[in-house]
């Protein structure tokens, strides 16, 4: 573990005034020994420092198939073919580059590869009405898939499926003013569905873009004590502190890793994806291979396909899968890379201007929704992950971050303007990898700061906060955030 000299921690020691807890040693490992040995400068695909032979082993030869595309059924390829009949895309890594995010949303007409569509009923509609008793249900299911599998049978399927439809993505540009004069620009965008194939939306339905998340440190989320996590749960905001932290209450699949849950729960407070859809990583992973690659598993064994999409179940008969397309044993080995990969080390994390970061970041009430630390439970089935310390900077809760990111969707006990706090940690990294890194829910946000000036809700006295910052001193913060 890195040594932080004493003298550093004079330097950078708290004021009186000062919200910052002193620094932490195991602030420069945010992942205990699930932490990368060095920061890589290729992928983040690399697994944790704690795992064991056999762990590595199955990390490994999960990522053949986390890495591989997936192929029409049947094929000779019988433990990587079954995808579609309608697909997002043919692999994770084409929506999980490198293990962290997907190629950008481009603007214009497309059928995107990282980002999905997800549809549902608006905030407004009566939610005594069932978005699955709808037509658009009936029509598309839950998400868009924009593209299908070139299958043509003589007599069954004379002509190939055709995709469900097309995104028009389009951006306004926003200029403003920090009250010190310095001027920034925003990107609000615009999401219309074109070339739809079998009806239109009607106005009661909304469309809710979600742009591929990273991927690495997935496995310490997991592993966070549910307690833990509802501890921290303020409906009411019983504490006046304008913050209303609440989780998402989701549908259970099956149990899997998880010692709380008891056998017969039917629901699990939901930690993954967005709007915290899903509670567990291995039902995200499972719910991923189906709706996004169109792999049928044990936890999703029913084809994507409609009521009325005849054409996609004739496909998926023609694939001739007497059961699921990827079974439980390779499935887990998927679970096992996303379990295991590493989080980046922290990145100039002493320096002045990223300890002088670290102070605003305490002082703007950041760290009342991205918690900074946790310790994994200690009785976590994987041994590997169990009772480290932590440093993801988020509470997995729903917060109302205002009307600007709002999709007006909802889904489960998320509205249209609660979003999942993400976690932050190796935010920096992403400039590795890419040139231009894309941040919050749907990529709109070209940097930490655009990403911070989109923050409304119970953020907006964060994001006020921040506007009323110093030049430097909002330099000294986004150091901070690149450097965890």
């Amino acid at each position: 573990m890195p040594n932080f000299p004493l003298l550093l921690v004079v330097i950078f020691g708290l004021s009186a005034c000062s919200k910052a807890p002193e620094f932490d040693q195991s602030e420069l490992t945010p992942a205990g020994e699930m932490t990368a040995k060095r920061v890589s400068h290729r992928t983040y695909v690399v697994e944790g420092e704690g795992v064991d032979s056999l762990q590595k082993l199955n990390f490994w030869t999960g990522f053949s198939l986390f890495r591989d595309p997936w192929v029409i059924a049947p094929s000779s390829t019988k433990d990587r073919d079954g995808l579609g009949p309608l697909f997002n895309t043919r692999s994770c890594i084409s929506c999980h580059s490198r293990g962290g995010r997907g190629p950008a949303p481009e603007q214009g007409i497309s059928s995107p590869t990282a980002m999905v569509i997800r549809l549902g009923l608006k905030d407004s509609v009566d939610k005594s009405l069932s978005f699955h008793d709808t037509e658009t249900f009936k029509n598309y299911g839950e998400q868009i898939q924009p593209r299908a599998i070139n299958t043509i049978h003589t007599s069954r399927l004379p002509e190939p499926l055709t995709p469900e439809a097309k995104l028009k993505l389009e951006y306004d540009l926003i200029k403003d003013t920090y009250p010190d004069g310095t001027q920034y620009e925003l990107r609000k965008p615009h999401y219309e569905l074109v070339d739809l194939a079998y009806s239109d939306i009607p106005d009661s339905i909304g469309l809710s873009p979600r742009f591929s998340p990273i991927v690495y440190g997935a496995g310490l989320l997991d592993a966070i004590s549910e307690q833990d996590l509802l501890a921290q749960e303020d409906i009411n905001d019983l504490d006046q502190d304008g913050i209303s932290a609440r989780y998402n209450r989701v549908p259970l699949i099956k149990l899997y890793l998880s010692s709380e849950l008891q056998p017969d729960a039917t629901k699990g407070v939901g930690r993954f994806g967005h709007k915290a859809k899903h509670p567990s990583l291995g039902q995200q992973i499972a719910a991923a291979f189906r709706d996004d690659i169109g792999i049928t598993n044990s936890w999703y064994p029913e084809e994507s396909c409609t009521q009325i999409q005849h054409k996609c179940a004739i496909a998926s008969e023609l694939g001739q899968h007497s059961s699921i397309e990827i079974p439980d044993k390779l499935l887990a080995l998927v679970i096992d890379t996303n379990q295991f990969m590493a989080v980046p080390p922290a990145r100039n994390l002493t320096s002045e201007k990223a300890q002088a970061g670290r102070e605003i970041f305490y002082q703007a009430g950041c760290a009342t929704c991205h918690t900074p630390s946790y310790t994994t439970a200690a009785n976590y089935p994987v041994a590997a992950l169990a009772n480290q310390k932590i440093w993801p900077y988020t509470d997995l809760a729903l917060h109302d971050m205002g009307q600007g990111l709002a999709d007006g969707v909802t889904e489960n006990d998320a509205s249209g303007q609660e979003w999942r706090t993400p976690p932050l940690w190796g935010l920096g990294a992403q400039k590795i990898f890419r040139k231009q890194p894309l941040y919050l829910h749907d990529g709109r946000a070209r940097s930490v700061e655009e990403a911070i000036l989109w923050h409304g809700g119970e953020a907006q006295s964060s994001n006020t906060y921040f506007k009323k910052l110093s030049k430097i001193e909002r330099q000294q913060l986004v150091a901070f955030l690149n450097a965890i």
